[in-house]
């Protein structure tokens, strides 16, 4: 596509032109990770310069060492992980505890099952699935490197995955066309594609609301814009299983509600855009069971 057709369509969302020329010079983040060491440990010797976010444990690099990030003994040690912070969203919003089960259904590279481990304190049990049996090594290598021993790895398809167990949380981060995350992907999509790709979508997220347990929770989220990949899916879900539930995303600042073609529920969505927030563009849905 080109550049002044997707503008185009982008504009009935949010700002195009402001939208795309902020995607295009993101601020670097990263997040520390708990597993190995306190937040106020790691300030003490860490020789990046960074700046607070509304996330405690997450940071905004200034200035990137001119080696990368990932050249750093920081990242080598694993105290710290490279991440969006809108990356860091959906983990947040779903608030995983010591007590929870969790199945990470679309889990590489596993920046967000690592993250989600912080959070459990290693407590708990995570299931890290990926359908791509290549990604399970670079998933396998962040676990290890991060400490994260809650943590199991399986390679199911995502779209039909059936586990004997049920989780009290649940993590569908499908994948997408990636058009809040990479700055150049417009150019090798058009809608027909996240057309194409919705049912897949639709079909992980409901593979993952089945393995809830009564009263379990779920995060959907893409790193996105198109409705056919965002808002659809979920509706789908919703209005073919009464006994899911879209819950309020409070305490993100600079996000903006779904659309509410799909439902005055959607009001409880959240839509994250790359000139307001400062990350990656995302959507984000909170979707509880119902006993």
């Amino acid at each position: 596509m080109q550049k002044e057709e997707y503008l185009s369509w982008l504009s009935k969302y949010t700002d195009a032109e402001a939208c795309a020329s902020a995607q295009e010079d993101l601020s670097y983040f990263i997040r520390v990770n708990t597993l190995k060491t306190s937040v106020e440990n790691y300030l003490d010797w860490t020789g990046l310069e960074l700046e607070p976010t509304l996330l405690p444990y997450a940071f905004k690099v200034i200035s990137p060492p001119e080696g990368g990030l990932g050249n750093t003994l920081d990242f080598a040690t694993g105290c710290i992980h490279t991440q969006a912070l809108s990356s860091m969203l959906p983990p947040h919003i779903l608030g995983p505890s010591r007590e929870d089960t969790l199945l990470d259904i679309c889990a590489a590279p596993g920046s967000k099952t690592t993250q989600c481990a912080a959070l459990m304190q290693n407590r708990g049990a995570i299931l890290a699935n990926d359908s791509n049996r290549g990604r399970i090594s670079a998933l396998s290598d962040n676990l290890e490197r991060l400490g994260a021993i809650n943590a199991s790895t399986s390679n199911r398809n995502g779209a039909i995955f059936a586990h004997p167990h049920k989780f009290s949380k649940a993590l569908a981060d499908v994948p997408c066309s990636s058009l809040g995350s990479n700055p150049g992907a417009f150019e090798h999509w058009n809608l027909n594609f996240s057309k194409s790709i919705s049912p897949l979508q639709f079909s992980i997220l409901r593979s993952a609301f089945d393995s809830l347990q009564e009263g379990g929770t779920l995060v959907y989220s893409t790193c996105t814009y198109a409705e056919e990949e965002n808002e659809k899916p979920v509706a789908r879900l919703l209005s073919e299983n009464p006994r899911a539930r879209l819950e309020k995303i409070e305490g993100i600042p600079n996000t903006h509600p779904g659309i509410s073609d799909y439902g005055s529920e959607f009001r409880n969505a959240a839509r994250v855009y790359p000139h307001e927030f400062g990350s990656e563009g995302f959507f984000l849905a909170k979707i509880k069971k119902e006993g």
